[in-house]
């Protein structure tokens, strides 16, 4: 009996010992990595804030391939939550809070065999000069008797952190490169008047050139209360691929005819109604050298139409680069001026024999 009394006293004195040792540790974890992605803090936070598009990215995937994701009504946004299952049990997630396009807390609950152990996730994201630097963390406290496995949780954790903003990051590259090139046809256009301001420059200095032109327009706009009837457009007056110049206009489309104040250099337009042939370029902007290219392609193997010789092509940006976060949702349409080729009137008949008298 004495030696049982003994192993008790021994017993005790280790669960003492355990828990004044457990009582010095800190059970508070906070294990987060950083990233450099070469896209913009609106494309990240767009993608992370909607829980259906991590299964493009979520490393889980890669170590447990029966995981399923059930998906709430709301996945988008502050309120947005799904439930996942798979081998190794399942959990919830829901977003808390977010501050666009900075950053993103949510709250992850892990459904275990001892309970539920819960934790904060956060996203931060920070503008770069090449993109922005991603942030993922993932903070929390252990229960009290498993606070010796906060000091481990940088190991558990960190390298998934890794993985995944490696794989989130080729998923918004792919996106990015995606586009296509669709040829509409001829189309026919109503006339409409416009407000532009026009400069000439080196083809290759457009790109450049064009914002300054639009924030002009734009300024004039929003001082004068213009109403616009659609989005900018780029009218080209001459384009010499020889010398590589070009005179063009940045242009707004308005309901009527404005006289614009003495002495602005902005000025008021009208654009014929007349027979376009319409591409539209889905992407990037990058790639409408590829789309003029094609539109001009198609326009000269047109069997009933031709390009109206000294003609003003003209391309419309259908949606907002600042409201798109996704390159790859941009919409330019390129409109090239065309007409029917006239056939000419059969020749006339030869006469079957001669009708001439001789006297």
């Amino acid at each position: 009996m004495k030696v049982l009394k003994y192993l008790f006293f021994i017993i005790l004195i280790a669960i003492i010992a355990g828990a004044m040792y457990l009582a010095t540790l800190d059970g508070k974890y906070d294990v987060k990595r950083t990233k450099l992605i070469n896209a913009s803090p609106e494309m990240i936070f767009h993608d992370l804030n909607d829980y259906k598009n991590w299964k493009e990215w979520g490393p889980w995937y890669e170590e447990d391939s029966t995981i399923v994701a059930t998906y709430a009504d709301n996945t988008v946004g502050e309120g947005g939550f799904y439930s996942w299952t798979g081998k190794e049990g399942g959990g919830t997630m829901k977003t808390l809070k977010v501050d666009k396009p900075k950053s993103i807390e949510q709250e992850i609950i892990f459904k275990t065999p001892f309970g539920d152990m819960k934790s904060n996730v956060y996203w931060l994201i920070e503008k770069a000069e090449e993109g922005s630097n991603l942030t993922w963390g993932i903070k929390g406290e252990m229960g009290f008797f498993t606070r010796w496995m906060a000091s481990s949780m940088g190991d558990e954790i960190g390298p998934m952190e890794e993985r995944g903003l490696e794989l989130f990051d080729k998923n918004i590259q792919k996106k990015i490169l995606d586009y296509s090139i669709t040829t509409n046809g001829v189309v026919d256009l109503s006339g409409r008047y416009y407000l532009y301001t026009s400069t000439s420059s080196r083809i290759d200095e457009v790109e450049d050139k064009y914002p300054i032109l639009l924030l002009k327009i734009y300024g004039f706009n929003k001082a004068n209360n213009v109403k616009t009837t659609g989005g900018p457009f780029t009218l080209y007056h001459k384009y010499d691929e020889e010398n590589g110049t070009t005179l063009f206009s940045v242009c707004y489309p308005i309901q009527e005819k404005m006289i614009a104040p003495k002495g602005s250099d902005i000025l008021s337009g009208f654009m014929e109604a007349g027979q376009y042939f319409k591409t539209t370029l889905r992407g990037s902007y990058e790639n409408s050298k590829e789309a003029w290219e094609t539109a001009m392609r198609e326009v000269n193997s047109l069997p009933d139409f031709k390009m109206i010789e000294n003609g003003e092509p003209f391309e419309v940006y259908a949606n907002n680069p600042h409201s798109t976060p996704n390159p790859a949702d941009l919409l330019t349409e390129i409109y090239v001026p065309v007409e029917k080729i006239k056939t000419p009137p059969p020749p006339s008949p030869e006469p079957l024999f001669d009708e001439t008298i001789e006297e």
